[in-house]
């Protein structure tokens, strides 16, 4: 298998993670976002969407973060990962399309124009950018924070894929010109800095230059 990523991207470390802790044999290929790799017809032909992260396993491709990370999981023998009973696994999907429709759209706008745009030399701020994904933050980061009381993970001691979908930013979130306003949400914070601690999510952790 062969996995495309790039540089800091939440959805590629979050996938990339997964190879990890999973100990898959997957290849890793890193490409770049600034130089237009993505938007490349050889690219294009890989995911016309031209983003990434991209799984090819064999005949088989596979586009959109969430989905390659269960399609890992289900090629691992680990299976308290992503558990088969259908329940557990229903429970997991649902915190990961909670955080792809609420959480991490409100994190990942606040983190794009705190972090990455400087980082990338795209211009400042936008603060009315900022205010309205702090607004959805702090509608959405209370459920999150009352998920995570007096548990280690979000299902408790068990690592699962939701810790790796739903903490996808936990780097740039922590990053110390990050807005997102972590004090407000202790359980976050230390479950953020927790899943920094894990060996997996630590290999994939971002070099901010």
């Amino acid at each position: 298998m062969k996995l495309y990523t790039v540089p800091v991207s939440p959805n590629c470390r979050r996938a990339e993670a997964t190879v990890y802790h999973l100990n898959l044999d997957v290849e890793i290929i890193t490409k770049s976002f600034n130089t237009g790799e993505l938007g490349k017809s050889e690219f294009l032909e890989i995911n016309p969407n031209g983003k990434v992260p991209v799984l090819v396993d064999g005949d088989f491709i596979l586009w959109e973060s969430n989905a390659i990370m269960q399609y890992l999981a289900d090629k691992s023998s680990k299976t308290d990962f992503f558990p088969q009973d259908f329940t557990k696994r229903a429970d997991i999907v649902r915190w990961q399309f909670w955080e792809s429709q609420h959480f991490n759209k409100a994190v990942g706008g606040i983190c794009w124009e705190t972090v990455a745009k400087p980082l990338m030399k795209l211009g400042d701020p936008d603060s009315s950018i900022i205010q309205s994904a702090l607004t959805d933050f702090h509608k959405y980061a209370k459920i999150l924070d009352q998920q995570l009381a007096g548990k280690k993970f979000i299902f408790g001691e068990t690592l699962t894929l939701a810790d790796f979908s739903v903490g996808c930013h936990s780097a740039l979130a922590l990053f110390p010109a990050s807005q997102v306003p972590l004090t407000e949400y202790p359980n976050i914070g230390d479950w953020y800095k927790r899943l920094e601690n894990t060996p997996a999510w630590a290999k994939t952790r971002p070099e901010f230059s």
